[in-house]
């Protein structure tokens, strides 16, 4: 059992993400498969993904347990640099989870060379990460954003935090100002808030518990994971995501960038590196050369500048050019 505590400030800070978490998406997606849930509207999925079925994925598998789900998993708009940020993770969140990982069974020899640092093993964890996202993730992106954007909407329309709480999810109860959830294996744990607040984030995959994450440092705001309302089946997308084309175009940074800015602007260069991966100045360089072009526009707030698409790249984002203009 999980005991979360929130002081007087921290109500105020609970919010639900209006986008999803794909890195989490991919993780907890992955933990579906390990722990052989057979949610019949994840049916086409699993049928999809079978039929593609590469066993270099089954590594993956070795870094879960029923209860450990890896958050250094890290998704990105292009696989390219999906493979780089996963391959490149944080070494002590990678090394205490395979700890974990370990005190309930033995690691295998690519989780061991993982979490040593193995240079080779790392690698094959960034290239493994990244061909799973272009089956398992990509084909259903705006299926999985659609889900989440709508679920927030609808939190949204309550005003009472009391009430958001309550009705999360069906294992959780919520009196004040204790929220109780189940951990696997009859675990008990408390966690307080101090005032860091807390972060719903609803999940199309995470659809048998929700999950608590990024709550052992004390200066990151916590993030309960918990299963989005589900009206259907997911459904590969017909055709190629946008990304694959822009990348040829582009070139696989400048094509993240575009849509990053499309589906989080207006952002900042600040935030725009973040969710890129990379450093301010690379971002500030690839924002550029997108408004020199014509594909993105600047505005200044005061010492911020803020980026945001142009109808020219919305439409190139969208696999088609704008009509040109009539002949006078």
């Amino acid at each position: 059992m999980l005991r979360i505590f929130f002081g007087r400030d921290d109500l105020e800070r609970l919010r639900v993400a209006a986008r999803p978490d794909m890195s989490m998406e991919l993780s907890l997606s992955v933990h579906a498969l390990v722990s052989g849930h057979r949610d019949p509207r994840f049916k086409p999925w699993r049928d999809r993904l079978r039929s593609s079925w590469n066993p270099r994925t089954a590594l993956l598998f070795d870094l879960y347990t029923r209860s450990a789900i890896p958050e250094f998993l890290t998704v990105r708009r292009d696989p390219g640099a999906t493979e780089c940020a996963t391959a490149e993770a944080p070494e002590e969140p990678l090394r205490e989870h395979l700890r974990s990982v370990g005190g309930e069974r033995q690691l295998s020899a690519f989780a061991r060379g993982v979490a040593t640092g193995d240079r080779r093993a790392r690698k094959l964890l960034g290239n493994v990460t990244a061909e799973y996202q272009t089956r398992a993730i990509d084909p259903y992106r705006r299926q999985i954003e659609t889900i989440v954007t709508t679920e927030h909407g609808l939190r949204r329309r309550i005003t009472e935090p009391d009430q958001v709480l309550r009705s999360l999810h069906p294992a959780i109860s919520w009196r004040r100002p204790v929220l109780t959830l189940p951990l696997v294996g009859g675990c008990r744990h408390d966690l307080r808030l101090d005032g860091r607040g807390l972060l719903l984030q609803p999940c199309v995959f995470g659809v048998r518990r929700p999950v608590i994450a990024r709550f052992e440092d004390p200066g990151q705001q916590p993030v309960l994971l918990y299963p989005a309302r589900i009206n259907g089946p997911l459904f590969a997308e017909a055709e190629p995501t946008p990304s694959r084309t822009l990348t040829a175009l582009l070139g696989q940074t400048r094509a993240a960038a575009l849509e990053a800015i499309a589906d989080h602007g207006p952002c900042s260069t600040k935030d725009l590196a973040a969710l890129l991966g990379i450093s301010t100045a690379s971002a500030s360089e690839h924002a550029t050369v997108l408004a020199e072009s014509g594909l993105s526009a600047k505005e200044r707030d005061g010492r911020t500048v803020t980026h945001r698409p142009t109808p020219l790249g919305r439409a190139l984002l969208a696999g088609r050019l704008p009509a040109p203009p009539a002949a006078s």
